[in-house]
């Protein structure tokens, strides 16, 4: 590893970096993390939250559920610390262990106390997530609300509970974060580890999940050795829907917003996942199992549902909305809340030996109301990437880190495709000799015939050998030319997302979902179809498929008429009814009288045909 120069001027060899070092370069490009309002959780202090904390191993198998869950106590409240943590768990430890934060939930008359608290901030007023999606997903959704009743889940009144002991603990001027720096390919990597005591995205922000206990992370890869002058070269954030190249951001892309060297990243409301640009986005989650027919469903739903067409948050998954506005609390350099950053490393004995989970163990089996594990481990006690491998995590491999590392690499390809070529070449001759050999054998047995099929089939193979060893030594010898001129002025600049196949951006528009018919009838139409249903079973078994469509017709009109496109929806189900009709008068023409339904075919073609030429006639090109 080369030297690199630090902030008093002088160059000292990298193996000579202290963990101060690494300390000032965290401290150089810490990020400023901008919270929505109404955001009841910042990150805290780990030992805080483990004072609080209990610490419990899983019961046997023989025990009920519920028990099992609950499982052996090891430490009650106040007796766990960091050091202590790592003490019990040790470096033979499994992963069942599991800590526990809120040891009561509120019950129902203070959690109704805690909610008309008139200081906590709340939710700005904004997009339903019902009224920018279907009814389809409006009744996916139900039934993922319904299923929390049978999966494990966080009971009610632990967001409430939580935040009234992380408010009694918090700093109101600080937060913590765990800075973690490597070195690997040419990068320095700079993570950043924020903890949080409570997820509340389903309770406080009608999100997917509610889980104890929430670690989320900012990565800024440097150059090595760093500039500190100059902005780092990518960074990264942990999001729900993002991965690979998705992940991260070129230092000159216009998503991302700067305050001087620290990016600036707005964390979603309860889920504290990272956005490059503020604003609402909504997120739909469909089972992969049922791709097929919700493709399918899409078509049908574009063809009859005009406000299907070009909105593309009307899916058919899960609908969710991530708020991530950063109208509300900040956190970093310039906001009136500090950082206060610990060091951390693989060696750190809690983070190293405790492979559990960091709060309440609800075993849902989807895992969405499981806390997480920590920083280095996933849930089922493996490194987790982006700890152990932040570069190939974040799909660096293939990038280089600097000018000067680029530069390097394009030497060093013109001197592998000289090898090449030169291999190419042999290769070319070989071939061709081999081809001229075989072409005057096959003329010397030639007695004036066509000569031997056998013998044409192979030399014509040869000839094909060496047409491909041309294109192959063309191929390189271009390659070659833009690399010479890539050495003399530079690569080709390309756009800062050029490397993204996927790039997330707000899509709720507030004022989509501020229609107070469009808000009432988004909110109660999942309930009123199932209800609808269990009225048609019941009551009227003699005709349940008319109940049935009258009752979808009853719901589309209803949507229609809330979303402003009534009359486009008549005109649409009248020309489809018609079509129909006439389908059916076509087929059954066909099966009476084949003659009459050819001719009735033939008079719509001639009639779609003259209608096409009218049209081009009077089309002004």
């Amino acid at each position: 590893m080369s030297d690199r120069p630090f902030p008093g001027g002088e160059t000292i060899p990298a193996a000579g970096i202290s963990a101060a070092d690494d300390l000032w370069l965290l401290r150089q490009y810490e990020p400023v993390l901008r919270f929505t309002q109404g955001e009841l959780f910042l990150p805290m202090p780990v030992e805080r939250y483990l004072a609080a904390c209990s610490l419990w191993r899983p019961g046997g198998p023989g025990r009920p559920l519920r028990r099992r869950r609950a499982g052996e106590q090891l430490c009650a409240p106040g007796e766990l610390t960091p050091a202590r943590l790592a003490e019990i768990s040790g470096p033979s430890s499994g992963h069942d262990l599991s800590l526990r934060f809120v040891q009561r939930p509120l019950r129902r008359r203070e959690f109704r106390r805690w909610r008309r608290d008139k200081g906590r901030a709340r939710l700005a007023a904004g997009g339903s997530r019902f009224a920018v999606v279907g009814l389809l997903s409006r009744l996916v959704d139900a039934v993922m609300r319904l299923s929390l009743l049978l999966r494990g889940r966080v009971p009610g009144g632990t967001a409430a509970a939580a935040e009234q002991e992380y408010r009694a603990h918090a700093d109101p001027v600080r937060c913590p974060y765990y800075g973690r720096v490597t070195r690997d390919r040419g990068f320095v990597a700079l993570q950043y580890w924020f903890f949080y005591a409570m997820n509340d995205w389903r309770s406080t922000f009608s999100g997917v999940n509610d889980h104890e206990a929430d670690w989320e992370q900012v990565t800024i890869f440097l150059p090595d050795p760093p500039d500190p002058s100059s902005r780092p070269a990518w960074v990264a954030f942990s999001s729900h829907d993002e991965a690979g190249d998705d992940l991260r951001r070129r230092a000159d892309d216009p998503d991302l917003e700067w305050r001087d060297t620290h990016p600036v990243v707005f964390a979603g409301a309860g889920s504290h996942s990272g956005a490059y640009l503020p604003g609402d986005y909504l997120l739909t989650v469909e089972p992969a199992t049922l791709g097929w027919l919700f493709a399918g469903l899409r078509r049908l739903s574009r063809f009859l549902l005009p406000w299907t067409r070009s909105n593309a948050g009307t899916g058919f998954g899960i609908p969710f909305i991530d708020y991530r506005r950063g109208d509300g609390r900040a956190v970093g350099p310039g906001e009136d809340i500090a950082w206060d950053p610990v060091l951390v490393d693989d060696e750190t004995p809690w983070l190293r030996y405790y492979r559990g989970l960091w709060g309440l163990d609800t075993g849902d089996p989807l895992g969405g109301e499981r806390a997480p594990a920590g920083p280095r481990y996933e849930r089922g006690g493996s490194v987790r990437r982006c700890w152990s491998d932040p570069v190939g995590w974040a799909g660096l491999d293939k990038e280089t880190p600097s000018p000067a590392a680029e530069k390097q690499a394009v030497k060093d390809r013109i001197a592998e495709l000289d090898a090449s070529l030169t291999a190419a070449a042999c290769e070319l001759d070989a071939r061709g000799d081999e081809l001229r050999r075989a072409h005057v054998g096959i003329r010397a047995a030639d007695r004036g015939g066509k000569g031997d099929p056998a013998a044409l089939a192979a030399l014509a193979a040869l000839e094909a050998h060496v047409q491909q060893a041309r294109a192959h030594r063309r191929t390189l010898t271009e390659e070659r030319d833009a690399l010479e001129h890539a050495a003399r002025y530079g690569l080709p600049w390309r756009e800062p997302h050029a490397h993204l196949q996927h790039r997330t951006l707000p899509n709720v528009d507030p004022a989509r979902g501020r229609s107070r018919v469009l808000r009432v009838w988004s909110t109660v139409s999942a309930s009123f179809l199932l209800a609808g249903l269990a009225v048609a079973i019941i009551g009227q078994l003699g005709d349940l498929l008319a109940t049935i469509g009258g009752l979808a017709l009853v719901m589309l009109s209803v949507e229609a008429f809330a979303r402003g496109y009534l009359r486009q929806f008549v005109t649409t189900l009248l020309a489809a009814v018609i079509a129909g009709a006439v389908a059916w008068v076509i087929i059954t023409e066909a099966v009476t009288n084949w003659r009459s339904a050819v001719a009735g075919l033939l008079v719509l073609a001639a009639l779609i045909l003259l209608g096409t030429h009218v049209r081009d006639f009077f089309v002004k090109r």
